[in-house]
């Protein structure tokens, strides 16, 4: 079966701002892109850092003006704002969208859980909900966690959606955005 991917796929990609300790709050920031050249939303959620409302802002994002014409959700890993886990089963399930975590390198989950262990009463939950993801996989130079979409697709947007950098384009933008609040 051969599979065609439109040029200006609709995908939307979401990173959180570098804060500091001493904030209460973190920000989401989602780009959404038709392909890897032309932007056309940008969005903005805040969070509790270290909190568990990454999940129910990323939703409040999707559900926007761009809900039809997102394909595909993808995530600068799975925690923003600290610790503040976001479910990938969960986002997937409430917009019906393909959701793809995206690590530049094979996360250290002893490590992690470990941090948890020592900062969080309720990390029993937290680590839960961590183990219940997917596996890492290793696809065109990046690792990716993903739920309600095919490898062999996920490839394919992928490659779309990139231009100059291993990742897709929409969430480079995000980090750019999120790095200029470093200024503020």
């Amino acid at each position: 079966m051969v599979m065609y991917i439109k040029d200006e796929v609709g995908v939307i990609g979401i990173d959180d701002a570098p804060f500091n300790r001493n904030d209460k709050e973190a920000l989401l920031i989602g780009t959404y892109y038709r392909g890897n050249k032309i932007i056309d939303g940008i969005y903005f959620k805040k969070i509790h850092r270290d909190g568990m409302d990454s999940t129910e802002k990323i939703i409040e994002m999707i559900m926007g003006k761009h809900k039809t014409k997102i394909n595909v959700i993808f995530l600068d890993g799975v925690t923003f704002g600290g610790f503040n886990i976001a479910n990938l089963y969960e986002i997937n399930e409430k917009t019906n969208i393909p959701v793809v975590a995206v690590i530049d390198r094979m996360p250290n989950r002893q490590k992690m859980m470990d941090a948890l262990k020592k900062h969080f009463e309720d990390y029993e939950k937290r680590i839960y909900l961590l183990k219940s993801f997917p596996e890492p996989e290793k696809i065109s130079d990046i690792y990716v966690q993903y739920v309600g979409i095919e490898k062999e697709l996920l490839k394919m947007i992928i490659q779309k959606t990139r231009l100059k950098s291993k990742i897709p384009e929409c969430l480079r933008i995000s980090h750019l955005i999120g790095r200029g609040f470093l200024e503020l």
